[in-house]
């Protein structure tokens, strides 16, 4: 390609970019081509570098021009840079005088085929390996692929289901449709039972949890559905449905309720006032371990020092005291609902993972005017790999002028708020953590 840069009639084609200048940014409706002719760019997809290009004559933004689509990555020059730019009206008189240039980006192609071939090929495989039903689909939720533990619980093959609607999977279509919605809209837990319409005409329940694929500017691109058998519990809950409703001796019952009441009530008395004292702990210890870290985060964030912002919410960890009341973990987001800073002692490199992540699809739920938000959300781990359920409290973070910078949210281990403060998330949603 070097002999197509460096002809002198390119001269009248030639841009240059200086360092730090963008030559087109993801979702552009631009569709010029570019022919690097020296310097270094890098390449951008959802503001994660994925690739820098040195090699003079390597051609960018031919996709756009081809695919009569929108740019799909951010191309920054890294470098001064100087380019042979061919607007999109000129581009295919271009190629016309330039067959070499058709071989390269021919060859360019078929690189990039073959590599996404291979790592298509690698993902099957390992999806193939997982005990869960894995079902991928477009934004019209047309199904695009699914594994082995896909056929197997569906009863269908891939071949006879690729492109048709994930609705044609469940008896009522109408329930799945809205489950979808309600995640998309952030008014639903991620996951859901649903009655599937199975070949064999036997009655199957699955739970299916749902993940949204979003592009850069937050348009939906495609879902992630997860699913597993529940059939066995659904029948076993059915089972004790039975059993609970013939088995209860009415009369002897209710007597036994009544003096086991009446000899209880002073001991229920007691307890009841040491878990109103423990609540009324729990709840001062946020509130002023909310108004603490807020303070010692006010020069940092002014300053946008983020090394500074972690070690102040690492410090918090430093006092074991945070365990105690239930605190597994910190996060910082921005006004955006970014998590710009997380920490958590006992799971360190799965809360790193967190960082850069948004909680813009998740409900902060909470009175009106109220300067903390109630949230709850399912995260996968180890040992939950469909999503574990979490609960979390967020602060807002304000200017001296009232404007909304940051978001302090405290993730809590509810199994150990249950145990020690008799504290559910029904209990919890009804403490106020803001003094007057």
């Amino acid at each position: 390609m070097l002999d197509i840069i460096n002809r002198p009639e390119m001269q009248k084609f030639t841009v240059s970019f200086a360092s730090g200048e963008t030559l087109f940014l993801q979702g552009d409706n631009s569709q010029d081509m570019y022919l690097l002719v020296s310097g270094q760019i890098e390449v951008f997809k959802d503001d994660k570098k994925i690739a820098d290009i040195t090699e003079p004559g390597t051609t960018v933004g031919e996709m756009s021009f081809l695919l009569n689509a929108r740019r799909t990555a951010t191309v920054k020059a890294l470098t001064d840079v100087e380019t042979i730019k061919i607007s999109t009206d000129q581009i295919t008189d271009f190629m016309h005088g330039n067959p070499t240039l058709v071989l390269h980006i021919a060859l360019k192609l078929a690189k990039r085929l073959e590599e996404t071939t291979r790592i298509m090929h690698g993902l099957r495989e390992f999806s193939d390996q997982l005990p869960d039903a894995i079902i991928m689909a477009d934004k019209e939720k047309h199904i695009l692929s699914w594994n082995h533990a896909a056929e197997k619980l569906y009863g269908r093959t891939w071949q006879q289901m690729k492109g048709y609607p994930l609705a044609d999977l469940y008896q009522d279509p109408g329930t799945y449709e809205q489950f979808v919605v309600d995640v998309q809209t952030g008014n639903s837990l991620r996951e859901k039972e649903l009655a599937v319409k199975h070949p064999d005409g036997n009655a199957l329940f699955v739970s299916t949890s749902t993940t949204v694929l979003y592009d850069g500017h937050h348009n939906i691109e495609g879902f992630i559905f997860l699913s597993r058998d529940v059939t066995t519990s659904k029948d076993l809950e059915k089972k004790y449905k039975r059993v609970k409703r013939w088995l209860i001796p009415s009369i002897a019952f209710f007597c036994l309720v009544i003096i086991a009441i009446f000899f209880s009530i002073p001991y229920f008395s007691r307890g009841n006032k040491i878990l109103d004292y423990k609540k009324g702990v729990f709840e001062n210890r946020i509130i002023e371990d909310s108004q603490n870290i807020t303070m010692a985060l006010t020069e940092p964030l002014a300053a946008g020092n983020l090394t500074a912002i972690t070690d102040i919410i690492r410090a918090f960890f430093d006092d074991e005291n945070h365990a105690h009341f239930g605190i597994k973990g910190l996060l910082l987001l921005n006004s955006d609902k970014k998590v710009i800073s997380a920490y958590s002692p006992d799971q360190s490199s799965a809360v790193a993972t967190i960082v850069g992540s948004s909680y813009s699809g998740i409900k902060f739920k909470g009175e009106e005017g109220a300067a903390y938000k109630h949230l709850t959300l399912f995260r996968a781990d180890k040992k939950h790999r469909m999503g574990a359920k979490g609960v979390e409290i967020a602060y807002e973070i304000r200017q001296k002028d009232g404007e909304l910078t940051n978001w302090l949210i405290f993730q809590l281990d509810m199994e150990h708020l249950d145990l020690e403060y008799g504290i559910n998330t029904k209990i919890l949603s009804k403490i106020d953590f803001q003094k007057d």
